[in-house]
């Protein structure tokens, strides 16, 4: 069997490198400067902008440049152009991303470093970021919770914000980048201003979008509406070459944000977001070259705060106005220390604090009188982690073997107050009003829990021949229950989602073995993986009476004892000729709960994409996209006959040309060029009209100045 494994592998290795022999030249590739498409050779991907260069998971990433000549609607959009993510919609804004069967509970999501965290597992956090403010996003697919701590445990998204660069004299440049949409009549426009000088400089930024609502191949997506908009500061401040104060201010807010989705709605009711507000500041200090061995040290820290309130009208005689507040602080050291050339090691410490608090005013009204209730659907509650990490580098022989290992231990405290079903109570008649007794059945009990978490992972990187590269990573992760886990009560007239203060954390076994071929005009990555997960936290149909005065099924957050994740990716780079090249990828996930024996839910079908790309003339670049995926279960996990959706995307770019002093760069295209019916597998819609955007015309310009 290992000898066929072995011949097996030799035969790829062989086939690529035919196919790198007939279509590469006999000097090395670099970019013509006639030729919009890069011809140069594949490097390796170096990870360093989630300031980690040793962590070897799985890799992808999305620069400025793509997002400018893609029609990305919110940053999720664009993480799904990497093998092994799928979108999850709760509306046409507000979105998430699931990565190999894992949702956004265990996923972290970070802004230039910084815990981004919100009040539910369903607030819509992406879409609060800019995606024209954005240098590049970063996804880590694997346990990364040994430099990341708690939540890292299917992957790490880290969002980078655009920054200038130091300038010899005093220099002033920008942007201002709009775009337009015909599925929703979508306006965007972002302004970038940049004051550079040799010791520092200044960026600031600003946008502002509008959309009606969503025409889908059905009609009219109503209630899909949206209006956002931000501004932010970043700053530099650089007095000697070793050391550095780099400081942050973003504001983001959006309102009228309609919600055509989620299992807690019924399907009569008219949800929006009312409001919805994020602001973030951080600020850093790096020092550089100290000594022979510390060769870099940051100090950083940051305080972010998210606040939402959202109109739920169930019908004409019952409207419910959830909302909340959750701030999060926090700061982190790190040190990269070098021993020599082939042992290097960063160390660090972590903390952060969050607290969060809910509200919901729930009103009544009849043909006599109007009640109104206040009520605390969840306790105020707030939760600490300290954590120490190091991570270790050893190249043991140059060019061919690597090994890199970690460990961190965290320690987390989390505390809540009692929560009450009512707190207050009263009614309306004929514009007199009289005190009720509110109901003070406790929802939550005031309670304490600390925990330890603890996580490892080793990975060993082996070069056999020039060109080809196998890492296999092993690793374990620890996760305790998030504030939402524990104390849910989402009660919207729709089935109660509801949380449990008692949940154990998820512990899990990881491994990835990948595979790589990085050529001159070809890229070939493989990746297999398999996740054995214990106590793994998910929402599940039981009934309970505790919170109600019945009876009443709801969909309880409880424990899996034993649950299995496994599955594949594959992606493929191939510059054809200089002026022709096809991508290609595709994934799939198999999870399975090892008591039951049953499918899990919310995960993603056997999916994939087929990119060619030409360039039709020196200065013009254009694409032809199919997007795909085979159905075989619906989002419950439940067998279903099998579907396969095809969606069709064309697209061009140009390259930035100059009009005196000016420089502009044009992009366009048609998304889903046959207005095709289809639904996102992992989509909450609900209502009759469950439909993904019908034929979309985009159209993009950057003028730079």
């Amino acid at each position: 069997m290992k000898q066929k494994s072995l011949f097996i592998i030799l035969c790829v290795v062989l086939l690529l490198c035919f196919m790198e022999k007939s279509f590469a030249h006999d000097h090395k590739i670099t970019r013509d400067t006639n030729d919009s498409i890069v011809l140069q050779e594949i490097s390796e991907i170096n990870i360093q902008g989630v300031k980690n260069n040793k962590l070897n998971f799985p890799y992808f990433e999305i620069a400025d440049d793509e997002i400018i000549t893609n029609n990305f609607l919110t940053p999720a959009d664009a993480l799904t152009h990497s093998p092994g993510v799928a979108l999850i919609r709760d509306g046409i804004w507000a979105t998430t991303i699931n990565v190999r069967g894992l949702s956004e509970s265990k996923l972290l999501f970070l802004v230039d470093g910084d815990r981004m965290q919100t009040a539910t597992d369903i607030a819509g956090s992406l879409s609060t970021v800019d995606i024209n403010s954005i240098e590049k996003i970063e996804l880590v697919k694997g346990s990364g919770s040994v430099v990341y701590g708690t939540g890292a445990m299917g992957g790490i998204v880290n969002f980078i914000s655009k920054r200038p660069d130091y300038s010899s004299e005093l220099h002033v440049d920008g942007n201002l980048i709009s775009g337009f949409n015909s599925v929703n009549k979508l306006w965007s426009n972002n302004l970038n201003v940049n004051v550079e000088n040799d010791e520092w400089y200044l960026a600031l930024n600003g946008s502002y979008r509008t959309a009606s609502n969503t025409m889908t191949p059905a009609g009219i997506l109503s209630n899909s509406q949206f209006n956002d908009a931000s501004w932010s500061v970043r700053g530099g401040i650089k007095k000697t070459e070793d050391q550095e104060i780099l400081f942050d201010y973003s504001h983001f807010e959006a309102w009228n944000v309609g919600l055509p989705g989620g299992t807690a709605f019924p399907p009569s009711a008219v949800v929006r977001y009312l409001g919805f507000e994020r602001n973030h500041f951080s600020g850093e200090y790096l020092l550089s070259d100290i000594s022979h061995t510390i060769r870099k040290l940051s100090l950083k820290a940051y305080t972010q705060n998210i606040k939402r309130d959202v109109e739920n009208i169930v019908n004409p005689t019952k409207a419910i106005f959830p909302g909340s507040y959750n701030s999060t602080s926090g700061f982190k050291a790190v040190a990269d220390l070098y021993f020599n050339d082939y042992e290097t090691m960063i160390v660090g410490v972590e903390g952060w604090y969050r607290d969060q608090q809910t509200y919901r005013i729930n009103i009544t009204s009849s043909s006599t009188d109007t009640i109104v209730t206040k009520e605390q659907p969840t306790p105020k509650a707030d939760m600490l982690d300290i954590g120490a990490f190091a991570q270790h580098k050893w190249v043991i022989e140059p060019e061919k073997w690597t090994i890199n290992t970690g460990i961190r231990l965290d320690f987390i405290n989390a505390n809540n107050d009692t929560a009450f079903k009512e707190i207050d109570k009263y009614k309306y008649v004929n514009g007199v009003k009289t005190q009720l007794a509110p109901n003070k059945q406790i929802l939550f009990s005031k309670g304490t829990n600390n925990q330890l978490a603890y996580s490892a992972h080793i990975d060993v990187e082996f070069k056999p021949v020039e060109r080809n590269k196998f890492i296999l990573s092993l690793s374990n992760s620890y996760r305790v229950a998030s504030m939402e886990e524990r104390f849910k009560f989402i009660d919207q007239s729709g089935t109660p989602k509801v949380g449990n203060p008692n949940l154990k954390p998820e512990k899990g076994l990881f491994a990835n073995l990948s595979y790589e071929y990085i050529g001159r005009r070809v890229f070939l990555k493989t990746d297999i993986f398999s996740n054995y997960l214990f106590d793994l936290i998910a929402e599940k149909p039981d009934t309970i009476t505790r919170m109600f005065t019945m009876p009443t099924p709801v969909l309880l957050s409880s424990n899996i004892d034993k649950a299995f994740f496994t599955g594949g990716e594959i992606e493929l780079r191939w510059l054809i000729t200089p002026k022709l090249g096809f991508e290609s990828q595709a994934s799939y996930v198999y999870a399975i709960d090892l008591g039951t024996k049953k499918h899990l839910p919310l995960i993603p079908p056997l999916r994939g994409a087929n990119t060619i790309n030409y360039q039709l003339h020196k200065a013009i670049s254009t694409y032809v996209e199919m997007d795909w995926d085979y159905e075989t279960r619906d989002i419950n996990g439940v067998w279903k006959n099998p579907e396969l959706d095809m969606i069709f995307n064309l697209g061009f770019h140009t390259e930035t040309f100059s009009i005196s002093s000016l420089k502009i760069q044009f992009a366009g295209g048609i998304k889903n060029i046959l207005n095709t019916a289809h639904q996102e597998p992992l989509s909450t819609f609900r209502g009759i009209n469950k439909l993904e955007p019908g034929r979309n015309f985009f159209i993009k310009t950057k003028l730079m100045f």
